[in-house]
């Protein structure tokens, strides 16, 4: 009797409809791939004469393992340093890396359980947003996942294979070369071996992590310096508790409709199968919660007792074994029906949320280097260069890469490592008859001064982590006011009757010769006026508040603060925020000049929004109660970034 052709199933269908899905949200538009900060810091550290001189530097310079630099080093040799060339192999180990989930969760447990994965693996944004960035992120995934797709055929499936040793072994020296945190996770990996090690296999086993250790041992040197001549990431804060449910809530795009579906489906599963799932595939389910949790809490104690080392994307290798765990509970045999319904559930909640709800597609090109270069060239091939002042706040370095892609040759002035002084730059801003100003990555009182001298807006563009502005001193058909969603002034001459301001009608004094009225603060009197401004209709806090005053001293050691505290319904201060005179005035301090606060809310403010019935409170503290003379008072909301640092943290 002729046997009947295979079919081609729905679960094979799945499958590769998942992986293309994957591949989709991963690449987006190839076209609009930028190089973030630190892949141009990756293109600046391979960009040597020898492949010495690169570990050399990675030794001195950085604080991760040489590998992943060596690899695109010859990489590079073979293919070129183009943006595309130098993104490819971290796109193709994405990819490879969807399979290699799927193949590992079907071992560990079956197929309806390797779908689901699959299905959030594909979708989520914690893999999709390193996928395409030319990091130790990446290829540490593919690396540490490709070592437990070969302890899996050793351990689990018991396939005793001189390829799956070799394979093994490279792959996890592979993982130890690419960062610390895949190394510790390499470790881990072999730790929990022992958990599964037969009697058979056991010195085989421990050979083969004397294998990767010897691999390792030329780079020891390289370690041991790095560990001895840590910075301590002081950069980093010390996470506290709130990590944890931090971690999971972005793992599910900080999305109520996503955690809850997870946590329908993983509890669903458990409690309408508990008695066939619960009784097999327990050593499975223990090794996926300890490859998940290991590197979490070794990083979470050693950040708050030796150095603040933890970040989300160092979990991006660990992260897989939580879907596998919390989607364990399925039985091999489900209905193609069940599997369809579940699939398109993952996907339309999934995808929607990542690309609605976390704006995935505006946020992963979001990145300073080619829109400062790019628009930038684009105003000067418009306008005359001599009429133009360029100041811009990143590394010239990484600019220059841009410039050279984009054939572009404007001159800027730096403001980085030092960044600009706030008294040069107002020199600049005063000695300058130029008409026009442009502007990215300067700190928020020098920006808000560059609003002030030049209030007309030309284009304004922001990402993640910058702000870039064309500015104009004039009033042109190119050009719109400033957005300010709310802006008050305290006239001296005719005094707002509003219950707002809070202030001492007999140190209102007049200057006859100039025929103007301003406040004065005696000398041995701390405080001045207060302003209190209803934060209500700021429902986020992505705005700045601003104060503006003209200031005249008796003496430089009038070094007052411009002050600005948040206040809630209680009337508790939750935030304060105090910004310096000195260093602002570049004028004798017997002549009128304008200071400035720029208070970020999002920088003060560690709730996702401002708290029902809060009030900003301003005013001018005179520490050293020396006399002090204020005028044209004005405190101003303006309209602030939303995407900052909106790749791994809640809109």
């Amino acid at each position: 009797m002729a046997q009947k052709p295979a079919t081609f199933s729905l679960h094979t269908l799945l499958v590769l409809l998942l992986i293309l899905l994957g591949i989709g949200l991963r690449i987006g538009n190839p076209w609009e791939l930028t190089f973030i900060n630190d892949e141009l810091s990756t293109w600046q550290k391979i960009s040597f004469d020898s492949v010495g001189q690169v570990i050399q530097n990675i030794k001195v310079d950085d604080s991760h393992p040489v590998g992943m630099y060596v690899f695109l080093y010859y990489w590079t040799m073979l293919f070129g340093k183009a943006q595309w060339a130098i993104k490819l192999p971290f796109v193709l180990m994405s990819i490879a890396s969807m399979g290699l989930v799927y193949q590992i969760s079907k071992h560990w447990f079956n197929r309806s359980v390797a779908l689901f994965v699959l299905a959030y693996f594909a979708t989520l944004q914690f893999p999709i947003w390193w996928a395409a960035i030319a990091r130790q992120y990446q290829s540490g995934l593919f690396c540490t996942l490709l070592m437990v797709y070969f302890w899996t055929q050793l351990l689990v499936r018991q396939q005793d294979k001189k390829g799956y040793w070799i394979g093994f072994v490279l792959a996890g020296s592979a993982a130890m070369y690419n960062h610390y945190f895949s190394l510790i996770f390499a470790g881990i990996v072999g730790l929990v071996g022992f958990l599964w090690v037969t009697r058979q296999l056991f010195w085989r086993y421990i050979l083969a992590g004397l294998s990767m250790v010897l691999l390792f041992l030329p780079h020891w040197a390289i370690t041991q310096y790095q560990l001895t001549n840590a910075d301590g990431h002081t950069w980093y804060q010390a996470p506290d508790s709130s990590f944890f449910v931090q971690h999971f809530s972005y793992i599910f795009h900080y999305e109520i409709i996503c955690i809850g579906l997870i946590l329908l489906i993983s509890i669903g599963s458990l409690l309408y199968w508990n008695t066939a799932v619960l009784k097999s595939h327990w050593r499975q389910r223990l090794t996926a919660f300890l490859f998940f949790w290991s590197p979490l809490l070794f990083g979470y104690f050693y950040s708050i007792y030796q150095a603040p080392i933890l970040r989300e994307s160092h979990l991006l290798f660990s992260f897989p074994y939580l879907l596998i765990f919390l989607l364990s509970f399925f039985p091999a045999r489900l209905t193609n029906t069940v599997k369809l319904a579940l699939v398109c559930s993952i996907v339309a909640v999934n995808v929607y949320s990542l690309v609605v709800n976390r704006q995935h597609f505006q946020t992963m090109n979001s990145h300073p280097y080619y829109p400062f270069v790019a628009n930038t060239q684009a105003f000067v091939e418009q306008h005359d260069t001599s009429q133009v002042t360029i100041v811009l706040g990143e590394n010239p370095l990484y600019l220059d890469y841009y410039k050279q892609t984009l054939g572009t040759t404007f001159e800027h002035i730096p403001s980085f490592r030092p960044a600009i002084e706030v008294a040069t730059f107002r020199r600049l801003l005063e000695q300058s008859d130029k008409p026009y100003l442009i502007i990215g990555s300067l700190g928020d009182l020098i920006t808000s001064m560059a609003l002030d001298y030049y209030p007309y807006m030309i284009q304004h563009e922001q990402g993640i982590n910058f702000e870039y502005y064309i500015l104009s001193k004039k009033a042109l058909a190119e050009a719109s006011d400033i957005n300010y969603s709310n802006k008050a002034a305290f006239d001296f001459d005719a005094p707002p009757s509003s219950t707002h301001w809070e202030w001492k009608k007999e140190q209102v004094q007049f200057d006859s010769t100039t025929n103007n009225a301003y406040y004065h603060i005696p000398k041995g009197e701390e405080w001045s006026f207060k302003y209190n401004y209803s934060l209500d209709s700021l429902w986020d806090k992505s705005y700045f508040l601003e104060l503006l005053l003209d200031i005249k001293t008796d003496s430089l050691a009038a070094n007052g603060l411009l002050v600005m505290e948040l206040i809630d319904a209680q009337g508790n201060s939750f935030a304060w925020f105090g910004e310096s005179v000195v260093g602002q005035t570049i004028h004798s301090p017997q002549q009128w000049q304008t200071v400035y606060a720029s208070m970020r809310l999002a920088y003060h403010v560690a709730a996702p929004v401002l708290p029902q019935g809060s009030t900003a409170r301003v005013f001018y503290w005179n520490k050293n109660k020396q006399a002090v003379q204020l005028d044209n008072i004005q405190v101003q909301v303006r309209s602030g970034n939303k995407l900052l640092y909106k790749d791994t943290n809640p809109f």
